[in-house]
């Protein structure tokens, strides 16, 4: 008598639960079926051979099958077989015994219930079909005969023996809801450990491309960020008709200060004037340290004339007074060139090749001043 489930065993070498439960099952309720046999034979005057089946059936055979399973190839589909064989064996001893009443439902509605929870209604046709078959062998062997009355004790160890039967399936059943219950609770706590792990590994990636993507000493996009930034703005299909700008700035006489008051102060410079930079940057704005003391400013969707404006304002608040550092009474300046297009085949390298030679122009013409390319006139220096 078993109970149900058609998972696998759990790891290599262990007996299948299946396996290991319909062997206890069967082991404890075939003992009330031999008691139950042993009380008709004795009330029906049996022989000795029928007693020796008797007890080859219902007290050796459980073990018999369970070794069959516990060491086949596949446990689960070897303990069903074991399942049919039982009905088919129960359809053989009901029919020789003259079909008694207690004992046939009792035989019969139990094998059903055993292949049903492996094969659902299917499972229960095909059990009383293989009862229906073995009682045409021992009909066609032994003759037809009908003698279902059962005495009372047969009657009580025959409901004592279902009841038995019905409450070991329902253990294996509340027992198998338990363990899925905790294996479930189980995964959902790997699931959740696992999920925090995720978004902690994907926090992670995101702070290490954000730091590959940022200069360590003053917070602006570096090269490669450029780079990648050009190649979206720039790529097949980026750009319309929209117009875009590059601004140049390098710090006027930057190796002086090194020189003269140290890296420190260098430094210093370098992370105000980035700080600077980053107050007028739009959110499409990409604001780079392009190397050394230079910036480059990348504008998309701006006209060269509002790019140069850009620059001023960069240039003329640094000059401010109190608004940069001063190094010994010296203003830290910024020189600056300015490309812009509307050209939609003009490359990145190009127009940051546009906006160097404006740069060379503001640093030969006297530096602390903006030069758009193309012109020749150039913004005034502060005053003094």
């Amino acid at each position: 008598m078993q109970t149900i489930d058609n998972t696998n065993q759990s790891r290599p070498g262990a007996v299948h639960w299946v396996v290991k439960m319909n062997h206890r099952n069967r082991t404890a309720s075939w003992w009330i079926v031999f008691l139950i046999f042993a009380v008709h034979f004795h009330a029906t005057g049996q022989g000795a051979m029928a007693w020796v089946l008797m007890s080859l059936q219902f007290l050796v055979y459980p073990h018999v099958v369970y070794l069959v399973a516990r060491h086949a190839r596949d446990p689960l589909e070897a303990e069903i077989h074991n399942l049919r064989l039982d009905d088919w064996c129960f359809g053989l001893w009901t029919a020789w015994l003259g079909f008694p009443l207690w004992i046939t439902f009792l035989l019969v509605i139990c094998g059903c219930i055993n292949l049903a929870a492996f094969r659902g209604f299917r499972g229960a046709l095909q059990a009383a079909g293989l009862s229906a078959a073995g009682a045409a062998v021992s009909v066609a062997w032994f003759g037809l005969k009908f003698e279902p009355d059962t005495t009372m004790p047969v009657t009580a160890l025959s409901m004592a023996c279902l009841s038995v039967y019905l409450l070991l399936f329902a253990r294996g059943a509340y027992f198998r809801a338990l363990s899925l219950s905790e294996t479930r609770h189980k995964l959902k706590l790997s699931e959740q450990a696992l999920q925090g792990q995720l978004e902690a590994v994907q926090a992670l990636q995101a702070q290490l491309t954000e730091q590959a993507n940022r200069d360590p000493l003053t917070g602006l996009y570096n090269r490669r960020y450029l780079n990648d930034s050009l190649r979206r703005e720039f790529g097949p299909g980026a750009r319309t008709d929209q117009s875009v700008a590059v601004l140049l700035l390098d710090i006027d006489h930057f190796k002086q200060i090194n020189d003269r008051h140290g890296h420190s102060a260098g430094d210093q410079v370098l992370r105000h004037v980035a700080s600077l930079l980053q107050q007028q940057a739009r959110a499409g704005d990409v604001v780079c340290r392009y190397g050394g003391e230079e910036f480059l400013v990348l504008l998309p969707g701006m006209e060269a004339d509002a790019a140069m404006r850009r620059a001023e304002w960069y240039r003329q608040k640094v000059c401010v007074p109190g608004t940069v550092i001063a190094i010994d009474g010296a203003v830290v300046t910024l020189s600056v060139g300015v490309a812009g297009t509307t050209d939609k085949a003009v490359s990145p390298e190009h127009l940051i090749d546009q906006a160097d030679k404006a740069l060379y122009l503001a640093k030969s013409g006297g530096r602390n001043r903006s030069v758009l390319f193309a012109r020749t006139d150039a913004s005034c220096a502060c005053p003094e």
